[in-house]
């Protein structure tokens, strides 16, 4: 058997946006490099002399050199309107929430175009005649009027989505989508076991292999490791801050003597340094949770909390609906993992109502809307037959009851909530 060795953890990180930047700027700049010079090709092998002259060779390393800086004035223009965004909306969200903003694929298209623009300008630029009142090349110095024009309209581009970006229903919309693609990427049920036995007295204590946010878990690897009638009990889920010293599993085995790699099993468990939003389910319903809570908590926006609320709901009813299968897995040599800690509809739910509830049981319209949002998912419960999240709704029901109560809400906006809590219950 071996043993676990926590003194080199193993980290694994998250991928870099950096990495998306940097790939799309160096195909942009290899596919700049080949318009350049099939422009040049086209004139000097086929349009040499130019049938229209456009103006002389100095004239066009002038029209040139001015295209370069508008060039690099646009894709500067395009990073500044991003920072004024974000300036704007820094009294709006938290700083974690401000990081969406950041991400933009858009910017990197644009930094991208620019880059390519510039590459395709500066190749013409050196590789044209050195002969100065000669005719300009006509689909070189055409290919740079085009690519400056190109240039305006992504100014234009860059002011109206970074307006565009401004808007709140904008970010809730996309965080909602966000979260509903995460849940498209979890893992299907392998099976469905009709009993989860308890780890045995002697099972033998997983440790994570370091520190970190766990944002997957290898089944497939795990089981493997294990020998003829081996059994894992998972202690640990995608979401979850673990140390060496936590334990993220428990391996019984059935006959003595076989050998189980504990290295293996923990390095199944991958770590990153920040949770994801990619990976993360609960993460990503958090995020769209956070703009509500904020918006309740520092500026008492109310109409970004509805936004937040229906979305929210529209999100935790599509997660009742699908179901959150756990883990568990058998193969033929009865080697077994059974997943007792992942997330199910009910937690999420939990989660969501608790962080909002005690900002909503303040302002009477806000608690009718979690009110609403219960009702809804208490419905999709209902047609799925999901006694966990129906029991959960009712409790949550109950405890927004008791805080408008104990809050001070007025006798009139409470029983109006009462009514709404009695359409839940049916």
């Amino acid at each position: 058997m071996k043993k676990t060795n926590r003194s080199q953890p193993r980290v694994h990180r998250t991928t870099l946006r950096i990495g998306h930047i940097t790939l799309a700027m160096g195909v942009a700049m290899v596919t700049g490099l080949g318009i350049g010079l099939a422009a040049l090709a086209v004139d000097t092998q086929w349009l040499w002399p130019p049938p229209v002259e456009l103006g002389t060779v100095a004239d066009a390393r002038i029209l040139l050199g001015s295209v370069i800086g508008g060039l690099i004035t646009v894709a500067v223009f395009g990073l500044w309107m991003r920072t004024v965004v974000v300036g704007m909306m820094a009294s709006h969200f938290s700083p974690r929430t401000l990081l969406i903003f950041l991400d933009d694929s858009f910017q990197r298209h644009l930094l991208a175009f620019m880059s390519a623009g510039i590459v395709a300008v500066l190749v013409i630029l050196l590789r044209m005649p050195t002969e100065e009142q000669a005719a300009a090349p006509l689909v070189s110095t055409v290919l740079v009027v085009v690519i400056a024009l190109a240039a305006m309209a992504g100014v234009l581009l860059a002011i109206q989505h970074a307006t565009r970006s401004l808007s709140l229903p904008e970010l809730v919309s996309r965080l909602a989508e966000d979260a509903v693609q995460v849940l498209d990427r979890h893992p299907k049920a392998r099976i469905e076991p009709t009993d989860v036995p308890p780890p045995m007295a002697a099972a033998r204590t997983v440790f994570s292999s370091g520190t970190g946010w766990v944002t997957a878990i290898d089944i497939d690897r795990m089981r493997k490791a294990l020998p003829v009638g081996g059994v894992i009990h998972l202690r640990c889920r995608i979401g979850t801050f673990v140390t060496p010293r936590h334990k993220v599993a428990l391996v019984s085995l059935i006959k003595d003597g076989g050998e189980v790699d504990l290295d293996a099993i923990a390095s199944a468990i991958r770590l990153a340094r920040t949770r994801s939003p990619d990976k993360d389910l609960a993460f990503a319903v958090s995020q769209l949770v956070d703009v509500g809570t904020f918006a309740l908590q520092e500026r008492w926006d109310t109409s970004t909390a509805h936004e937040v609320i229906v979305h929210l709901g529209a999100v935790l009813a599509e997660i009742v609906d699908r179901g959150l299968p756990r883990l568990h897995d058998r193969d033929a040599d009865d080697r077994c993992i059974y997943d007792e800690a992942s997330w199910d509809a009910a937690d999420l739910v939990q989660q969501c109502v608790e962080r909002l509830r005690g900002s909503a049981a303040r302002d009477p319209e806000v608690s009718r809307h979690l009110m609403q949002l219960l009702g809804q998912v208490r419905q999709v419960a209902e047609d799925r037959k999901s006694t966990m999240v129906i029991a959960e709704v009712d409790q949550q029901v109950e405890l927004i009851l008791a805080l408008a109560q104990t809050s001070g809400m007025l006798a009139h906006d409470r029983m109006r909530l009462e009514r709404e809590a009695e359409f839940v219950a049916r």
